[in-house]
């Protein structure tokens, strides 16, 4: 078992498969009008990616789409929708019954939908396999200190059919899985968990 997570400068885009984490997605399909250096640095190596001769593919599970497109809807739509609307910004199941009602979520549902459809030639859409290659004795017994249980899913998936895992999550500390990164923390405790030779 070993730890095998690296920064992303300098790695070399290779003809494989690749798992985006959402908070990669989000930072890509919706970059900030300011990005952080290092949300530049992932937005620059997209676009390394999309100009590689070697034809890479990111992998899209059914959950992960739905991960996106919910984390874009609360985390960045929503926001904006209650600056928008003070007067009704705290009322109790504001996004059931507020947001989600409303037309300015049927056109940020629109907008995110439409961003992840302009990578279609960068992706591929992979069946999930719950029950076929992950049953129950895979995800629910013995859960993992530190993955919530979508995280858990995707880094089984990952180690199973040998995809690299690209995120910003200093929680996903995974073994026998490539891990490329620019979050500091996550690359600092791959490397003070590898063992020097004596």
């Amino acid at each position: 078992m070993a730890y095998n997570i690296k920064l992303l400068n300098g790695h070399t885009i290779g003809k494989k498969k690749y798992f985006f984490d959402s908070n990669i997605w989000l930072i890509i399909v919706k970059p900030k009008m300011v990005p952080t250096d290092r949300e530049q640095r992932y937005i620059d190596f997209v676009e390394n990616f999309k100009t590689s001769t070697q034809n890479p593919k990111i992998v899209i599970p059914a959950l992960m789409l739905s991960e996106i497109i919910n984390r874009y809807l609360h985390d960045v739509g929503m926001p904006k929708f209650k600056a928008k609307n003070p007067l009704i910004a705290e009322l109790p199941k504001f996004y059931k019954e507020h947001y989600r009602q409303s037309d300015q979520f049927k056109i940020d549902y629109e907008l995110i939908c439409d961003d992840i459809k302009s990578y279609n030639k960068y992706y591929e859409l992979i069946p999930d396999n719950l029950g076929i290659d992950f049953k129950t004795k895979h995800l629910l017994s013995n859960p993992p200190k530190g993955l919530d249980f979508n995280d858990h899913y995707y880094y089984l998936m990952a180690k199973k059919r040998g995809y690299t895992i690209v995120t910003d999550d200093a929680d996903f500390f995974v073994e026998d899985v490539d891990v490329l990164t620019y979050n500091n923390k996550l690359y600092k405790r791959g490397t003070d968990s590898v063992i020097p030779k004596i």
